[in-house]
């Protein structure tokens, strides 16, 4: 397939999701509509990505950063998983909308 990236898997997860359920875009798109109080987590980064945050918004904004390149990251796949479904929903409904278009454009006539 041209112009499709073959994405690795880390832990079971796909790094790009495909097409999300209609019960999963709902509680995406209603988490991240919320902005509750932060909780402390730990990951780990590598060393070159940690240093690269610090570059850009330094230690006392890391998390800042963090968070705002997984929100753009998170509504970035809900648009995707919307743009797929929508693409399903025209898909569905193209050979009876292309026989329609055929079946009008067999009654037009050129006039004589």
């Amino acid at each position: 397939m041209l112009g499709r990236t073959n994405y690795t898997t880390i832990s079971g997860m796909q790094s790009e999701p495909g097409l999300l359920s209609p019960q999963r875009v709902a509680e995406l798109e209603r988490l991240l509509g919320k902005h509750e109080r932060k909780a402390k987590t730990s990951i780990s980064l590598s060393a070159e990505l940690l240093r690269a945050a610090d570059l850009i918004a330094g230690t006392a904004q890391r998390s800042a950063l963090i968070e705002q390149a997984l929100r753009r990251h998170l509504k970035a796949i809900l648009r995707r998983s919307r743009h797929q479904s929508d693409l399903a929903a025209i898909d569905a409904q193209a050979m009876v909308t292309n026989r329609e278009s055929d079946d009008l454009l067999g009654l037009q006539a050129w006039p004589e």
